[in-house]
């Protein structure tokens, strides 16, 4: 029986990294009769159930051991939360020490075989120098490329080489030359798994008896409202459609402030038919793809970008950037199908920033490709085109037995 202590350093939900620790440990429960524990993070006001895990090492923000909230792995997160890169080297020493005190712990009273560690950064590193002598697997989720581009110095000094993993598995082949560049990763021990969503979750709403007619058609985002999402470029495309379509509404799904509420409106001419709110679990979110048509998905960088293929689970249509890593994710199958329409990405600065003159040109092509799609939603006469069986090929029963199976490969050497 192998022994397995899965590592992060945010919250076990509300972000694709977050969700993916959590399905993996039910996925591994399922599948296995091997224990397992867990190291997190939680902010004063957070609460977890975790049922599948036989040890929690949670690590708790927001208190005199660590007076300031979760860091993210992104600059922007869906709840209170620290930018790494402002983090003052007393808040770092404070988080180096927090995070070390529960792997010795987990070391101490689980004893773990394997450790599974979320995200390329500083708790991959620590859980190298606390388990020498044990395999440490290591996940990236693009978001840790992201971080160590735009600071090279924290690598430097609190990352380092991380080519003592036995394992990384990342989510497309385009982020294998980041990965070695970045952290040394020799690249035999780079193997692609891709990302996945949770069936029981996203699942979609079939009628095939009766025609598809939908009044209003409903456009949604979720994720986070930030300029390097292209969140506010969505909101001028729409503003766009609706000139030739006014029977349409949009629903921002992420956490607002003063300034984006102002900006949105701002660009929209307030307009009522656009909706700012949040949702604190994937089933509100599930049940809200699920009372939608189109999901839009302008983000400018994603690791694999989860919540297009959740949100294609769900039974919508898609209008997304051509991200490297989601079109490898949806394979020659879907990439091409009609439900999906792609909008190349503008010229890109700084990763994830767009660079402004290309603005309106970007826009149109939003615009164009959301047309596309209202149009296809108009078109569809019942449920059977929808390519549903493709989609559930990419679920979470798949990637947890390819992971598995990376992890098995290590016991001869346990």
């Amino acid at each position: 029986m192998i022994k397995i202590l899965h590592c992060i350093a945010q919250l076990p939900t509300r972000t694709g990294s977050g969700v993916y620790y959590r399905n993996l440990i039910a996925e591994i429960d399922r599948q296995t009769d091997w224990q397992q524990a867990g190291i997190f993070g939680l902010n004063n006001d957070h609460q977890v159930d975790w049922l599948e895990l036989d040890q929690t090492y949670p690590v708790y923000f927001e208190n005199s051991e660590l007076p300031f909230p979760i860091a993210g792995m992104s600059d922007e997160m869906p709840y209170r939360s620290t930018v790494y890169h402002q983090m003052t080297p007393v808040m770092i020493e404070q988080w180096e020490t927090a995070f070390l005190k529960r792997l010795h712990e987990a070391k101490q009273s689980f004893q773990p075989d394997v450790i599974v560690c979320h995200h390329l950064w500083m708790l991959a590193a620590q859980a190298l120098e606390v388990f020498p002598d044990r395999p440490v697997i290591g996940i990236s989720h693009g978001t840790d490329i992201r971080q160590a581009k735009h600071n090279p110095s924290m690598v430097l000094q609190h990352v380092g080489s991380l080519n003592p993993l036995a394992k990384v598995l990342a989510l497309s082949h385009s982020d294998k030359q980041d990965l070695e560049d970045l952290f040394q990763i020799d690249p035999s021990q780079i193997v692609v798994t891709g990302g996945a969503y949770d069936p029981s979750v996203f699942y979609p709403q079939r009628n095939k008896t009766k025609p598809v007619r939908p009044r209003p058609i409903r456009l949604i985002y979720a994720g986070k409202i930030v300029d390097s999402k292209g969140v506010f470029e969505l909101v001028e495309a729409y503003t766009n459609v609706r000139k030739r379509y006014p029977d349409l509404r949009l629903d921002l799904v992420g956490r607002e402030t003063e300034e984006t509420i102002a900006r949105i409106d701002q660009l929209s001419g307030n307009d009522p038919t656009i909706r700012l709110f949040d949702v604190e679990s994937q089933m509100k979110l599930a049940l809200h793809m699920r009372n939608s048509h189109v999901f839009v998905f302008p983000s400018y960088y994603e690791g694999m970008g989860l919540i297009a293929l959740e949100a294609l689970a769900s039974g919508l249509h898609l209008v997304s950037n051509r991200l490297p890593g989601l079109t490898e994710q949806l394979g020659d199958d879907l990439i091409d199908h009609p439900v999906i329409s792609w909008v190349d990405l503008p010229p890109l600065k700084n990763v994830d920033q767009m660079e402004p003159e290309f603005r309106k040109d970007y826009v149109d092509r939003l615009t164009q490709a959301i047309f596309e799609q209202v149009k296809q939603v108009e078109m569809r006469q019942d449920d059977t085109s929808f390519p549903h069986d493709i989609i559930r090929e990419h679920s979470w029963t798949g990637l947890s037995e390819r992971i598995i199976d990376q992890i098995s490969r290590l016991e001869v050497d346990l």
